[in-house]
């Protein structure tokens, strides 16, 4: 059963969808929430060619960005602590500013059941070009799933059911495992999606993953596909097909999806899945 939520805060569109989005599953669980307001100082430790006498207009400049960059994210932190209040959601607040980004989910993560996060992330400013790469390192080797919210996420009026493709994998049973121990949009239907270019094989992956949910209350439909082309593109209609809510997936092994971890697939999937995206590898 879920209990605590991680919420990486950012100023990007999707990143306050993420925000909103968490909230009401904290409030929905009865979840407490910690907000993590991360800053990235990299960009002020690059070397950089300067004129001469150029050092103390440098250090200027840097002083202003670096205020700037602090004092939106307490405007974020004082955001989400005023929409926590008014929810009823315990909430603690976190402002990282001295280490990596992938640094501090890996300090704060192993806290908590959930962290909810957005891949359209400036980490400082909104006028700061979004940065995944510390979301991809972090997820080289997480501590917690994640669930993604991408610069295309829009959530559905009326969700029809939860898309969870399974490989066979164990990264995939991994993603089932948490899924169920999560609780997330357990009143919805599920479908299980399983690809493969044999449709036996296709259908004995969807039913075995379908078995295990059942096996834990959860029944559900299995989906066998035999679908060719890219493997993102195959997963995004599946989940915009079905109406999805939510599309849960593993890092890909080398069976029927063929792929690894951020492979194209995966990058794909983070920067342009159209639903809510649980992951863990």
């Amino acid at each position: 059963m879920m209990k605590k939520i991680l919420l990486v805060l950012d100023s990007g569109d999707s990143a306050l969808l993420a925000r909103d989005y968490a909230l009401q599953l904290a409030k929905r669980h009865q979840c407490a929430l910690t907000a993590l307001a991360l800053i990235d100082g990299a960009p002020l430790l690059e070397g950089e060619a300067m004129p001469p006498g150029g050092f103390a207009y440098r250090m200027a400049r840097d002083a202003s960005m670096e205020q700037r960059w602090l004092d939106n994210a307490r405007g974020l932190l004082d955001g989400v602590r005023d929409q926590a209040g008014e929810l009823d959601v315990a909430l603690a607040s976190v402002l990282a500013e001295d280490g990596r980004p992938e640094d501090e989910l890996v300090r704060h993560a192993p806290l908590h059941d959930l962290l909810v996060v957005s891949t359209d992330s400036h980490l400082g400013e909104s006028e700061r070009p979004h940065d995944s790469r510390w979301l991809e390192n972090y997820l080289l080797n997480p501590a917690r799933p994640m669930l993604l919210f991408s610069a295309d996420t829009v959530l559905p009026e009326h969700p029809r059911c939860v898309v969870l493709a399974y490989d066979g994998s164990p990264c995939a049973a991994r993603a089932l495992q948490q899924f169920v121990f999560l609780g997330l949009a357990h009143d919805l239907p599920r479908k299980v999606i399983a690809n493969h270019t044999d449709p036996q094989e296709a259908e004995r992956l969807a039913c075995e993953g379908a078995a295990y949910l059942a096996g834990h209350g959860l029944p559900s439909e299995p989906v066998a596909l035999t679908a060719r082309g890219s493997n993102s593109q195959i997963l995004i209609a599946a989940a915009d097909s079905h109406g999805a809510a939510l599309l849960v997936m593993g890092a890909f092994g080398h069976n029927s999806w063929k792929e690894r971890l951020f492979g194209s697939t995966t990058r794909t999937l983070m920067k342009h899945c159209h639903v809510p995206l649980l992951m863990f590898h």
